[in-house]
């Protein structure tokens, strides 16, 4: 199977319907030859390497033979081109090409240690106040922390992308099995579908007991989001959410997401 990477991949619905759809049409795959050609690619914001990690990660467990090939001069430096082989790639390729953090367990001195050596260090045109890091710090905690207490897989991808033309930061986490439709028809002990399901989630005093735990909860990251006029955006199995500043928009997808995918934009 050959794919073809689209021109532009950047922080919109319409790239993460691409990895959704793409999910779906690979998920059958097992010991194949799956190439991923970046020919026409000139653009790719890096939040969203935590989706391809996985979506490769997935692939190759299932003994597919991962292949990535043609990268143009544009994009070349966002990979770990050093490690590529003539030919192909090395074994492993979500881990030795795609550049994002992979955490097989919720010890969060691992998260603390990314944020401060990978998102954090001080940038010449992107500066953050001590009170806005401290912010987003918690916000990804938290994030980071519900995905391995309601996910029941023990796998998380983060990457993120600075923006320093528009002074943005955007980080993405990525969680896969089970997603908040599956968490929430189990709580509310009726079915839901994606959409309801993210909204009863980012709801004010939502709880998944047993699950509950002593973060600052989505809905209080939804307020943070909204004093910085920032965006989140979460996509789990047939539902898409997202707020950007005040506004909030939700739909079904067609397509069902095996996990969750949580962005969050912040103006720095």
């Amino acid at each position: 199977m050959e794919i073809t990477i689209p021109k532009k991949l950047t922080n919109n619905f319409q790239s993460y319907l691409f990895f959704t759809e793409l999910q779906a049409s690979t998920k059958r795959y097992i010991q194949d030859e799956i190439i991923f050609d970046f020919k026409e690619t000139k653009l790719i914001e890096s939040n969203l390497f935590a989706v391809l990690g996985s979506l490769i990660m997935d692939l190759e467990r299932r003994k597919n033979k991962v292949r990535l090939i043609n990268f143009p001069d544009s994009i070349l430096n966002l990979f770990y081109t050093k490690k590529m082989i003539k030919g192909g790639m090395k074994k492993d390729v979500w881990k030795s090409l795609i550049k994002c953090q992979f955490f097989k367990s919720a010890d969060e001195g691992e998260l603390t240690d990314y944020l401060e050596n990978k998102i954090f260090p001080e940038r010449p045109d992107v500066a953050l106040n001590p009170q806005l890091k401290m912010a987003i710090e918690l916000c990804v905690a938290e994030i980071f922390r519900n995905a391995f207490t309601h996910s029941n897989r023990k796998e998380v991808f983060i990457s993120h992308y600075v923006s320093v033309h528009n002074k943005k930061l955007i980080i993405s986490i990525v969680s896969k099995g089970a997603n908040m439709q599956k968490l929430a028809t189990n709580v509310l002990k009726q079915a839901q579908n994606g959409m309801g399901a993210i909204q009863w989630a980012v709801d004010s005093g939502t709880t998944s007991k047993p699950f509950k735990h002593n973060g600052m909860g989505l809905f209080t990251i939804r307020q943070f989001i909204e004093q910085n006029e920032g965006k989140i955006q979460i996509i789990s199995g047939n539902g898409v959410w997202k707020q950007v500043k005040q506004r909030r928009f939700s739909k079904l997808t067609r397509k069902e997401y095996p996990g969750t995918i949580v962005t969050l934009e912040f103006n720095v």
